[in-house]
């Protein structure tokens, strides 16, 4: 079971799967029936990012530090197959999606290949981690927020309280493996920041979703069940946050950090 589990981290399974929940969720929340085909369109928009992200970074490395790595290094052909496969299930699945959304999702497409291009010169800016929260957040609201017949400003603050969290949790994973991303010779802001000055943004950070969320909370009583789950989210980041020497066995903050994106469960049974 454990040895399954490990596949699915290193194939970025759980990230998709999470990205779908919380779409269908998300869609909830505003009264919107998210159509399987979005949702499907959701996943291999999800997993191609992830996982053509990991080959490039393994490209042109013959050694490469970290076990994720060093799996998409050692099955980088079969892995680059299957995800030609799942490119063209892409594709067959644009005859099935709204147009609104394909037209929306363009844009989106554009912003991915740019940052897949150059995410590895955008980390001495310090964006990189930026730039995957930003489409994370905005990939996930997409299709919601285009079928509302009016948007507010509470949507677009809706949207970037998720980006927020999913800022953090990539940051907080890379505070982690700094190690491993200095032998690979990847950036990040981590490395940039160091480990110290790191922590002490994503604690500022989780105190500003927290505030956000007690504001939001009292304001928009409608979005209950969604603050909720953005609280849970912030808390458990901030206990990873705050016991590193616990989470970092067995490499329980990617566990535990990726599991706040299956939160939405709780309201969706």
């Amino acid at each position: 079971m454990m040895e399954s589990l490990k596949y699915i981290r290193w194939l970025s399974l759980d990230i998709v799967l999470g990205g779908v929940i919380f779409l269908n969720f998300i869609g909830d929340q505003l009264n919107v029936e998210v159509p399987i085909a979005v949702s499907l369109a959701l996943a291999v928009c999800i997993w191609l990012i992830y996982t053509l992200d990991h080959q490039r970074d393994v490209r042109h490395k013959l050694h490469q530090k970290g076990a994720r790595r060093i799996f998409h290094k050692k099955n980088q052909k079969a892995i680059i197959v299957t995800a030609l496969f799942v490119g063209l299930l892409g594709l067959n699945l644009l005859f099935y999606l709204p147009l609104e959304l394909i037209q929306s999702g363009l844009l989106v497409a554009l912003t991915c290949l740019v940052y897949l291009i150059l995410s590895a010169g955008l980390s001495a800016f310090l964006v990189k981690e930026i730039i995957v929260a930003l489409l994370y957040g905005g990939g996930v609201f997409l299709f919601p927020l285009i079928q509302m017949d009016q948007l507010e400003g509470i949507h677009g603050l809706l949207s970037m309280q998720l980006a927020l969290l999913a800022f953090v949790n990539i940051v907080l994973i890379s505070t982690f493996e700094l190690e491993e991303d200095r032998f690979n010779e990847f950036g990040s802001l981590s490395l940039s920041m160091g480990k110290r000055r790191t922590s002490q943004l994503l604690g500022g950070l989780l105190i500003i979703s927290a505030l956000s969320i007690i504001i939001i909370a009292y304001y928009h009583p409608y979005f209950m069940h969604l603050e909720i789950i953005y609280l849970f989210s912030s808390l458990q980041l901030a206990i990873i946050l705050l016991r590193p020497d616990w989470f970092v066995l067995a490499e329980r903050y990617r566990i535990y950090a990726d599991a706040i994106f299956f939160y939405p469960l709780i309201f969706l049974w």
